[in-house]
């Protein structure tokens, strides 16, 4: 793989071929963003003399010169615009980018800006893609054959398997000629598959029975119960939660928009996997769970989140097909898959699904609770937007009365700023000491006050002064009208509406606006505050915001105000608490087949593609779905025996999380540029056993834990260092350098004996006080907590295949520093000071059980007792800093 230099633009990387995963990024995020925000601009009108829709095109750039240097987004024009921290370009103009996408755009230029090409419009439109014998017969879209388990020779290691698996991996490795590695001991065994299966270390006295139990079915005993833990629907819930984007909001501004009943998603999911429900049965919940027959579909309605907390559309269809099958769907969004046989054609078969299908809510209340509630909101919002429209009334006269003044407020400004006399006759205070704030700062995005400042440099007379103040005040008016007009003018393009809050009819809607540097002006003098996506401008000097405003009111107008505010208070008091809900989705009243978007611009559409499956995995051209949206016979598709595809993904799924590599690496890429698996057998018996146990996960993951693989340790055989340096067939157990956050901050709270181990309920935010598991810390899209980041947290706003592992030394640090680990190490020295006594020996010894499972060794308990006793803080303070040490080292923090 070759690495552009970061100096290169963009003329230099779209001439290098784009890794998969470049490729795989631009066309299923960066392409559609740019044909949803920019193509309408920056395409046929090529405004500014830019266009975006092609390689050329972006080669040429525009008047401004390149948009992109790539690898160096800070330095690059496009990124500059769209934070809308250029002097002049401001990006899109009438109001920023979402933050996500913004930071999709900076990601995409710091990787090296690829822009492979896309099918020209005439092909996309008018493509006869036919699946052909040699695509379908590539390794992943071939039946699922369960492999006979390979017989070992006693002299190649068939007395060191345990399980079928063992069976498998001993075969490849004989043939590599590299023996496994010896087992590393039931104590690390029990400590991987704790951890492993619920996310949470041994206690002492589970590592006690288990070392005592010397019966054959010893292992068997510990993973049964383990499976039986509700702990362990926990732990692998949140492995899910991690492909399904999960969050407790939906991405804003600032904060999430909260999504208060999004947890009922998060424990179905782990209640699902604690009943071991059958897989089938979970895609299909996921999916199309308020389409199945009634009696059947209750239980699974929870499932439905899956869909209903992520994004719309084109989100729903690459999460869907990335994490049950394992395909890059989303690179066919603008032009056929350049990798694999999945036209553009099915790319908006299963968008018209999802299209055909709207989000709702699925009440888990009384019908008659429901219909108060609904009633009393809607009577409690029409008050609100009485009394919102009542006050915005009020704001437009304030702005036109003040702006009338506007030439008396500048020249009282010059006077202040000048030490001269003030004339106030006829002045409110605090709006002139906004015209002082206002007018002291020279650098607009405007030109419409460049005379003023010009003048003001002159030392002008006052003559002078108040001619250029009654110049822009004539100015002011004739915008603050035009502004009006607009306004008036939108609200008849709205059909009598305010404004349409979906923004995907707005695109199409005939509005009209200032120009931006219109805008601008009038913005910084009749609007609100503006705060979006970190782009903060102040409110315009004469508005008033509704708390505000009451002092300019008086006699009815102020007595009215007070009546509504009167009546809304009483509306509230008599609010019903809201009911519970599940975040669903139901079909849509009309169901439609979407049309071909060609190169992904919505508004240059071509073929109609019918709702239906994928081509490369039904048996010939797939039969249309007209079931309603077709998300019922989508989810029987996939859940079907006879998906090559299903139940290799997940089984592949369950052995990355068990050895941290999927046996196919790309865990979500099975396509062409995917990874090939490493034990091709060993993937189809996993894949069969799994359908033959009735889509049993507990099944597969109980072949796993007891394999002797599993049990391997990190230690590197002979010659496999130089016949097999990824490990890819498992001559010894992966080392894991580091717990995930959840784990780390658990185990924590396990052994310090403060972990509140209720299951279920309300996500709460992390905090001093909150010691629940880290499973029902709250998620956010918009701003994930500084202790998620460190350990990295996935971005809730994509699926997560599988989480980075980064060491670094603020991790350290966190240990040393954390007032969290601090607490933590105090609540470990009264617990071990509770139960081993005052005894220094025995209170080390205790705490390297909670902590490691074992007892010290004779180096390990002197150097305790030394250092204690040296210690210069003394007391608890000692104590605590040889705690925190040992909560730190690297045999509490990583799995093995």
């Amino acid at each position: 793989m070759r690495f552009l230099p970061a100096a290169i633009a963009i003329g230099a990387s779209v001439c290098m071929a784009a890794t998969e995963d470049q490729s795989e990024f631009f066309e299923s995020k960066i392409r559609p963003l740019l044909a949803k925000e920019c193509y309408a601009c920056h395409t046929q009108t090529a405004m500014g003399g830019l266009r975006l829709d092609s390689r050329e095109s972006f080669l040429q750039g525009g008047k401004s010169g390149a948009a992109v240097v790539a690898g160096k987004p800070d330095d690059s024009l496009l990124i500059q615009a769209v934070r809308r921290t250029h002097a002049r370009l401001k990006m899109p103009p009438t109001a920023p980018l979402a933050a996500g996408d913004v930071e999709l755009l900076v990601d995409w230029v710091r990787r090296g800006a690829a822009y492979p090409e896309a099918k020209t419009a005439a092909a996309v439109a008018t493509s006869e893609y036919t699946v052909t014998p040699n695509q379908r017969s590539f390794w992943s879209f071939q039946p699922v054959r369960k492999p006979a388990v390979p017989a070992l020779a006693a002299a190649k290691g068939a007395a060191a398997a345990r399980t079928p698996i063992d069976h498998f991996l001993l075969a490849r490795l004989a043939v590599a000629g590299i023996a496994p590695s010896p087992d590393a001991g039931r104590r690390t065994w029990l400590r991987r598959a704790t951890l492993s299966l619920t996310g949470l270390p041994p206690t002492p006295e589970e590592v006690d029975a288990f070392l005592r139990d010397t019966s054959p079915k010893a292992y068997e005993t510990v993973v049964e119960r383990l499976l039986a833990s509700p702990h362990y629907g926990e732990r692998w819930g949140r492995h899910w939660l991690d492909l399904a984007r999960y969050s407790d909001g939906q991405l804003a501004a600032g904060t999430d928009t909260p999504f208060p009943n999004a947890f009922r998603y998060r424990d179905w999911v782990v209640e699902a996997f604690n009943k071991d429900m059958p897989y089938d049965r979970f895609v299909t919940a996921q999916i199309a769970a308020d389409l199945l027959p009634a009696g059947e579909r209750e239980p699974l309605l929870g499932g439905l989140g899956f869909q209903a907390l992520g994004s719309r559309g084109d989100d729903q269809v690459d999460v869907t097909t990335k994490v049950f099958l394992g395909l890059t769907v989303g690179c066919a969004q603008c032009h056929d898959h350049k990798y694999d046989p999945i036209p553009t054609r099915d790319y908006y078969s299963l968008l018209g699904v999802f299209r055909s299908s709207q989000i709702s809510q699925h009440p888990l209340a009384l019908e008659a609770d429901v219909k108060r509630y609904e009633g009393q909101k809607k009577r409690i919002d029409a008050m609100k937007e009485t009394i919102d429209d009542f006050l915005q009334l009020q704001q437009k006269l304030l702005v036109d009365t003040l702006a009338r003044h506007t030439a008396r407020y500048m020249i009282a400004t010059w006077q202040t700023l000048n030490s001269r006399t003030v004339d106030n006759a006829g002045i409110d205070a605090e709006t002139l000491q906004r015209w002082v704030g206002y007018l002291k700062n020279p650098e607009r995005e405007h030109p419409y006050l460049n005379s003023w400042f010009a003048l003001m440099k002159q030392n002008p007379t006052e003559e002078q002064v108040r001619a250029e103040a009654a110049r822009y005040q004539t100015f002011a008016l004739k915008l603050i009208d035009d502004a009006k007009e607009v306004e008036d003018k939108n609200y008849v393009a709205f059909g009598g509406r305010k404004g349409i809050k979906n923004e995907a009819t707005r695109q199409y809607t005939n509005i009209v606006s200032l120009s931006a540097l219109e805008f601008y002006q009038w913005r910084e003098l009749a609007a609100g505050p503006f705060n979006v996506d970190g782009y903060r401008a102040p409110a315009g000097v004469y508005y008033y915001a509704a708390k505000e405003l009451d002092r300019w009111l008086g006699g009815n107008v102020l007595e009215h105000l007070k009546q509504l505010r009167a009546e809304l208070a009483a509306l509230e008091k008599d609010m019903p608490p809201a009911y519970p809900f599940f975040h669903s989705l139901k079909d849509a009243d009309k169901p439609a087949d979407a049309r071909i978007a060609i190169r992904g611009d919505a508004k240059n559409l071509g073929a109609v593609a019918p709702r239906a499956f994928l081509e490369v995995l039904s048996p010939g051209k797939p039969e249309p779905f007209r079931e309603g949206s077709g998300r019922l016979q989508l989810a029987r598709a996939i859940a079907s025996s006879s998906n090559p595809l299903t139940a290799r993904v997940i089984v592949n799924r369950l052995w990355q999380q068990h050895f941290g590599q999927g046996i196919v690496r790309s865990t979500s890429n099975f396509g062409q540029m995917g990874e090939r698996p490493s034990n091709p057998e060993l993937l189809d018996y996993l894949a069969a056993r799994l359908v033959e146990s009735g889509w049993s996960l507990k099944a597969i993951q109980r072949e796993i834990v007891l394999s002797a693989a599993y049990s391997a340790s990190t230690q590197t055989p002979a010659r496999a260092a130089e016949a097999d340096p990824d490990n890819r067939l498992l001559s010894h157990f992966p080392a894991r350098p580091r717990l995930d956050m959840e784990s780390l901050r658990d185990s924590v709270l396990a052994v310090t004996g403060k972990l509140n181990r209720a299951v279920g309920g309300p996500s709460q935010p992390i905090a001093d006080g909150n010691h629940r598991r880290s499973l029902y810390l709250t998620v956010s899209r918009t701003r994930l907590d500084p202790t998620f980041v460190l350990f990295d947290f996935p971005d809730a706003n994509a699926t997560a295949e599988q989480r980075p592992v980064t060491i670094g030394p603020l991790q350290g640090l966190f240990f040393l520093n954390s007032p969290f680990i601090a607490r933590q190490a105090d609540a470990l020295n009264e617990r071990v000071q509770c139960e081993a006594g005052e005894a220094v020996p025995a209170r080390i010894e205790r705490a390297y059980k909670l902590l490691y499972g074992r007892a010290p060794d004779a180096g390990e308990l002197k150097l305790g007792i030394e250092y204690l006793a040296a210690s210069s803080a003394g007391g608890n303070a000692g104590w605590r800093q040889y705690l925190q040490a040992l909560l730190g080292s690297a045999e509490f923090t990583s799995v093995n």
